[in-house]
């Protein structure tokens, strides 16, 4: 079959790859179940260099080619999303509440209508990713979240704005956990962390341009055609986004078994590694309400979005309060955004270089657990800083440790949960409930945007309590996984696991008894 045929016949290509069934009433054969966690890591290793021989395969051009067609354009994406979702402070310093004569209750709860849609329509869209291409989901998805970014701009009424916000949280929501969803069947375990840090890092880029923007638009753009700084950045952004799922339409990957960009051999060896290394994806079986439910019920799920969230929260915290806490310092408002640049520039890489480590030594817990503690370490600082009667360079060094510690544990928990599930259910289920109740922990994070230094401080005490909060979900997490790699050991559950239908098998394929979770 030629490369055309491959494409275009795409349950022939879904089939001949992993030979899993179309529905859930058929079902493979047993032999053809996992098979490969029976091997170690070196084996593992092994057969995948036998696998490239076989179809000729440059492994090594091969990645970089995955990381150009698949990673870029995430990153992409992620830079534009984050871009307009971390703009919220911003906004409240330059204005809108004047603008808009609202009081900051009000702000809060325009705010929310953004964050309030990410749990439901976040999780929705990951169940659809199956039967509608994620390239043109996404970049849809991207076009109207973007045009409702560009017409909060020039709304005159409150309840205009809150609308805007409510739809542009809306369609945003169906980008953040595709993302991690997707490349999760790119990469096995070891080539993961550091291409989840290239994507998060983006993060820092888009908070970065976001103040630098804003800087700029001060200096020289506040009130030209009567527009104030606060509607000529979502003028900025909402152009730029729109412009960019044009452009996302025709980049952004779909999964392996779909993917326009590589040739026949290309697809197959990715399916087929990744066979190796997490077992079937079960891309070709259909899921019902009765397995999502299931799998929402196992801690390997659930601790994980609880988790998150803790973490995520510390992250929107430290987004908010970052550039008013300058401004309390004394600084000037166009000054405290200029010194927030250089902390997201070392954060930047930070959470480049412990990527790397973490793929290095294939450990996460360490990087996380360590990174947290610097987290904490800075928000302490900050809360006592005027009980210990620190100067603003203290108070200026503690938003190094923050911005690097909270923005490289977050990626690092995403990727380490994310890649110790294997098949679409669980991983869909899972990196949909972790980003969306992340993202809703922005709620918390809005209560920082208040503009006196008794609620600056206690800003940060509710940063640092569930930074401790964090750290504890974590070792907890550690724990959990050291008792389900344990209980895999026992005759009983191997018994039981091997009792289920090859269908089961398929779906829960990280509960095989051969396949260990990481730490």
């Amino acid at each position: 079959m030629d490369s055309v045929e491959f494409k275009n016949q795409r349950n022939i290509e879904l089939f001949s790859i992993e030979n899993e069934p179309e529905n859930e009433n058929c079902e493979p054969s047993n032999s053809s179940v996992n098979s490969n966690f029976f091997l170690n890591d070196e084996s593992k290793a092994l057969k995948v260099k036998e696998l490239a021989t076989e179809l000729q395969i440059n492994e090594r051009k091969l990645r970089w080619k995955v990381d150009f067609f698949v990673l870029a354009p995430f990153c992409l994406l992620y830079l534009i999303a984050n871009f307009d979702r971390t703009h919220f402070g911003l906004l409240y310093l330059n204005g809108i509440t004047s603008t808009l004569e609202i009081t900051q209750l009000q702000y809060f709860a325009a705010c929310a209508a953004f964050f309030s849609p990410y749990v439901f329509f976040q999780f929705f869209s990951n169940l659809i990713l199956k039967s509608v291409r994620p390239h043109f989901w996404i970049s849809i998805s991207v076009l109207f979240y973007g045009t409702f970014v560009l017409a909060s701009a020039f709304v005159k009424s409150y309840g205009a704005y809150v609308v805007c916000e409510f739809f542009h949280g809306v369609f945003q929501s169906g980008c953040d956990s595709a993302v991690f969803y997707i490349l999760a069947h790119y990469y096995e375990r070891r080539e993961s962390q550091k291409r989840i840090s290239y994507l998060y890092s983006t993060q820092h880029i888009a908070i970065l341009v976001n103040n630098v923007v804003c800087y700029g638009i001060n200096l020289h753009m506040h009130n030209r055609y009567g527009l104030e700084t606060w509607r000529w950045l979502l003028i900025i952004q909402g152009s730029i986004t729109m412009g960019t799922s044009i452009i996302l339409f025709f980049v952004l990957p779909d999964f392996p078994e779909g993917m326009r960009f590589f040739t026949n051999n290309e697809t197959l060896f990715i399916v087929k590694k990744l066979e190796v290394y997490f077992g079937k994806s079960g891309y070709n079986i259909s899921f019902s309400r009765e397995d999502v439910t299931e799998t929402l019920k196992d801690p390997m799920i659930w601790l994980p979005g609880i988790t998150a969230m803790f973490l995520g929260c510390v992250t929107y915290v430290f987004t908010f309060i970052e550039t008013i806490s300058f401004s309390f310092a004394g600084y000037s408002l166009e000054g405290a955004m200029e010194r927030a640049t250089y902390t997201w520039i070392v954060g930047f890489f930070y959470i480049l270089i412990t990527g790397h480590m973490s793929d290095y030594f294939g450990k996460r817990s360490p990087f996380i657990i360590a990174s947290s503690i610097f987290s904490l370490y800075g928000l302490l600082v900050l809360r006592y800083a005027d009980y210990l009667s620190l100067r603003n360079a203290w108070r200026y060094s503690t938003n190094f440790l923050i911005a690097c510690g909270s923005y490289s544990a977050f990626p690092h928990f995403i990727g380490w949960a994310t890649f110790n599930l294997c098949g679409h259910l669980r991983r869909s289920v899972a990196t949909s409930l972790m980003i969306s109740l992340s993202d809703l922990s922005g709620l918390y994070g809005l209560f920082v945007l208040l503009n006196n230094n008794a609620e600056l401080t206690k800003a940060t005490t509710v940063g640092y309590i569930w930074e401790i909060v964090a750290i504890v979900l974590v070792f907890g997490y550690v724990f959990l996984v050291y008792h389900e790699n344990k209980k895999k050991r026992s005759a009983e559950y191997k018994d039981n696991f091997y009792s289920l239908s090859e269908r089961k098998k398929i779906l829960i394929g990280d509960k095989n008894p051969s396949f260990d979770y990481s730490y």
